[in-house]
């Protein structure tokens, strides 16, 4: 039985009727596990209308048999629905699942003597379910359960019957011995594969994702990186260009950037490259992009900003530049940065819209520095 997952639904919805499965994913996903695990009940259900059919056991057994699978059935199902299931240690209950299966599979074996040896294969169906969620210790315990449920039976049968076939009975738990330890380890070896497994795919995707970082950010500023930026003006002039919306870009330099690695070191510069890159993007909306252009030149993306709006945005960031205190500079020692503003005219292309944005910012810097100009 594959997995579902309920798909996202209105509150009002989600309130006002029943769903299966609960919101909580890892729930979803241990209620799915626990309905395979029904499934197969119902196959041993089967097995037991067949083998009363054939007159192999009792029907008063069958039925008994059946009923009992299904309270068994429906109380797992209350718990994970409930969330009841959250109190154990193993919110899964795989071991009390398992467990329950086990000894309740005795009971039947014990009103079906002839076809015993046929449903002792059922032991190993209900310890397969522990495999995936079940350590070899765990599991050797539930083989251990399953050879004194099973021993029980044989000697209680032995006393309902003295004249059963005694060597058969020792060659089927014999078997039983050799065969449920043998499975635990190997689900154990099966189990411990797949934490190796399930700890390298994290890894894995944990390395993909600093990979992914490291190709669109900046290493010193953790900023946007240049081809990140070109990338997203191309992709907002497409769109600009397309509805016909307004587009601008704030080209942003911070001044006398050199005479601070001349005079305090390149320590002292990359440290005003972090804090600035840390403080400029505040304030701004989802849709605007910041990053380092290069150097210590930096570049906003304000789709949907015209000429007024850029000018205030980038008016506060050199608000906040000249305001704010730099670490690893003297308290005396204030950063100021310059901005040229350019907004989108129609048929432009990016390189003429980043020139006119740079010639915006050379204007800044030949007026004094510290001051925005849109071009």
């Amino acid at each position: 039985m594959s997995e579902v997952l309920s798909g996202p639904e209105a509150p009002d919805a989600r309130s006002d009727r029943f769903t299966l499965f609960p919101a909580d994913e890892r729930q979803s996903l241990r209620l799915g596990r626990f309905l395979m695990a029904g499934g197969t009940s119902l196959l041993i259900i089967l097995a037991l209308g067949l083998l009363a059919f054939l007159g192999l056991l009792p029907w008063r057994a069958a039925v008994e048999g059946a009923a009992g699978i299904l309270t068994l059935a429906a109380l797992f199902f209350f718990m994970f629905r409930s969330g009841l299931n959250l109190r154990f240690a193993d919110p899964s209950l795989s071991t009390e699942q398992v467990g329950a299966a086990i000894v309740f599979l005795a009971y039947i074996m014990y009103h079906a003597a002839p076809a015993r040896s046929q449903l002792m294969l059922f032991y190993l169906v209900a310890m397969l379910f522990g495999v995936l969620r079940l350590n070899a210790k765990r599991l050797m315990l539930l083989a251990a359960v399953a050879i004194a449920a099973h021993g029980a039976v044989l000697h209680l049968t032995y006393l309902r019957d003295p004249a059963m076939d005694v060597r058969g009975a020792f060659t089927e738990f014999g078997v039983l011995v050799i065969v449920l330890p043998w499975f635990a380890v190997m689900g154990g070896y099966v189990n411990r594969l797949r934490v190796r497994l399930s700890d390298s795919n994290r890894e894995l995707r944990r390395l993909f994702e600093q990979i992914e970082a490291l190709a669109i950010r900046d290493e010193l500023t953790a900023a946007f990186n240049r081809r990140f930026l070109m990338e997203t003006l191309a992709r907002e002039h497409s769109r600009a260009e397309r509805a016909n919306e307004p587009l601008s870009i704030c080209m942003v330099d911070i001044d006398h950037f050199k005479l601070i690695n001349d005079t305090l070191g390149h320590a002292a510069g990359d440290s005003v490259l972090r804090h600035f890159a840390a403080i400029a993007p505040r304030g701004l909306r989802g849709i605007d992009t910041f990053g380092r252009f290069g150097g210590e030149e930096f570049l906003l993306v304000l789709p949907g900003t015209d000429r007024q709006g850029a000018l205030a945005v980038a008016e506060r960031v050199r608000a906040v530049t000249e305001a704010a205190d730099f670490p690893d500079l003297p308290f005396e020692r204030r950063v100021t940065v310059s901005a040229g503003v350019a907004t989108y005219v129609r048929g432009e292309d990016t390189g003429a819209l980043l020139a006119r944005a740079d010639k915006a910012l050379y204007q800044a810097k030949n007026a004094g520095r510290n001051k925005v100009v849109a071009a």
